[in-house]
């Protein structure tokens, strides 16, 4: 995996000035909580203001009664008495007034805390304009001197004596400093509470996304340990959310580590499989020496060119196989025997020195790409000259159980015993060490008959050494 990252986990800022997941969720709860919190704190200051004006009418609803309740008649006026049961109508300064006006709108009373105060004719027209009898209305108004009011109006039909009605306005005002100083109370309170509200709950999201957040923190740390080669893959329990993501990382990891042992295989394989054209052109090198004659450099110029060949042709092989699929086979139907005989002639060079005896019976096909033909046959021919002492035989024929092609390869030499046979078709397993190789020939042959779905067994050979048998199916 490429290196994202020095440090596991980055909280905040990331390279380039980007800010980190959490970062981002945390500033967007909290502008959202911002604007709720103030759009609420709004409606709240808007209520209070509503039910606050709605407690000073009820206040100077309650003081019109009283006013009422201490009116009387006599001869056909009203009679208000020089105090009254409210103190605040009896002083100067109070900021609660109370007046009385007639039918036209002019002023027949004022309690004593009016003395000093002046309407103007706009502000008697407000106050006695639209008035039903026994309807209040609240409202507010400036007085002469500029002083914010409320006012109550209550109209009544005062009934005379004789029978007639005569109607009468009755106003109380009052100033706004007891109901803004209720407001500014209220204000502080309430913008102090919902600031401390507003901290409190940023604080509980940044606790909340913080745990929220810590398997992607697990996760930047289990990462963290595969690049340093301490895991293989993604382990332990993931939220919903991410458990798809780390199920594709585990594939992408596996499929990774897959190409790149497919990889490591194969470059193993290729310099397995050119050992035989190197050591034929070693031998053909080394007969120049001895070369007297314009035949015999004529045929180590073929030998070299065909071993080139040959080289040429297995690079092309094993890079294909390492960037395809084994799924991937090209069938056709190839006659054994030729191929057979090239290798056998291959070999007889390779092992001169030894004077091995190599026998071919081949009959049938082969249903499948002729190099992964040469390969096969080529490892098992490999294998036995070089274990055998002297003699090794080889016989490929139709089989009969499976409709496919089997291929049997006897040597002559100590064999194969039994607890061995398993272990020695293992990728890197070498049974004797006084022979050059890597232990690769044989576990060759199983990756390439399993693509064929086939099978290789080893037994006893008839002429004494180990028997390699493998079978393909069609």
């Amino acid at each position: 995996m490429a290196r994202a990252t020095d440090s596991p986990w980055v909280p905040d800022a990331l390279p380039g000035g980007k800010y980190s997941l959490r970062s981002r969720l945390l500033l967007t709860a909290s502008l959202v909580l911002l604007v709720f919190l103030g759009l609420m704190g709004v409606v709240l200051d808007h209520a209070f203001q509503r039910s606050a004006e709605q407690a000073v009418s009820e206040r100077l609803l309650l003081h019109i009664y009283g006013l009422l309740g201490a009116t009387e008649e006599a001869d056909g006026h009203l009679v208000l008495p020089d105090a009254l049961q409210e103190p605040d109508f009896n002083r100067i300064g109070t900021g609660l007034y109370g007046i009385v006006l007639d039918g036209e709108g002019h002023e027949l009373w004022r309690t004593p805390s009016a003395v000093d105060m002046v309407l103007t004719a706009a502000d008697k027209t407000t106050i006695t304009s639209n008035l039903i009898a026994g309807e209040p209305v609240f409202g507010r108004i400036k007085n002469a001197q500029g002083e914010p009011l409320f006012y109550l109006s209550y109209r009544v039909l005062w009934q005379a004596p004789d029978g007639t009605n005569t109607p009468y306005t009755f106003t109380v005002l009052q100033t706004l400093d007891t109901y803004l100083g209720e407001i500014r109370g209220f204000r502080n309170n309430l913008w102090a509470w919902l600031v401390g509200v507003v901290i409190a709950l940023i604080a509980v999201q940044a606790i909340v996304m913080n745990w929220g957040l810590s398997p992607l923190k697990q996760l930047a740390r289990d990462l963290k340990e595969i690049e340093d080669g301490k895991k293989e893959l993604l382990e332990g329990e993931y939220p919903a959310e991410i458990d798809g993501v780390t199920r594709n990382l585990n594939l992408l990891l596996a499929s990774e580590r897959q190409q790149r042992e497919k990889y490591r295989t194969t470059l193993a394989d290729l310099a397995h499989s050119l050992k035989t054209p190197l050591a034929i052109l070693k031998g053909a090198a080394s007969s120049l020496d001895h070369a007297d004659d314009a035949q015999r450099l004529e045929d180590v110029r073929e030998t070299v060119d065909e071993q080139v060949q040959r080289m040429d042709e297995i690079v092309a092989y094993q890079l294909e196989r390492a960037v395809t699929k084994s799924s991937n086979l090209i069938r056709r139907s190839i006659d054994v025997g030729p191929v057979a005989e090239r290798l056998i002639e291959a070999m007889e060079k390779v092992y001169e020195s030894r004077a091995i005896h190599i026998e071919l019976s081949a009959e049938g096909s082969f249903s499948g790409d002729e190099r992964d033909l040469m390969e096969l046959l080529g490892n098992l021919v490999d294998n036995a000259c070089k274990y055998c002492r002297s003699k090794v035989n080889i016989c490929v024929q139709s089989d009969a159980r499976s409709g496919g092609l089997e291929i049997v390869v006897d040597d002559d030499g100590e064999g194969i015993s039994l607890a061995d046979r398993e272990r020695v078709l293992s990728r890197g397993t070498r049974l004797d060490s006084r022979e050059p190789g890597q232990g690769i020939g044989l576990a060759v042959v199983v990756e390439i008959v399993n693509r064929y779905e086939g099978a290789v067994e080893i037994g006893d050979a008839p002429i004494g050494g180990a028997r390699v048998s493998v079978r393909l199916s069609t």
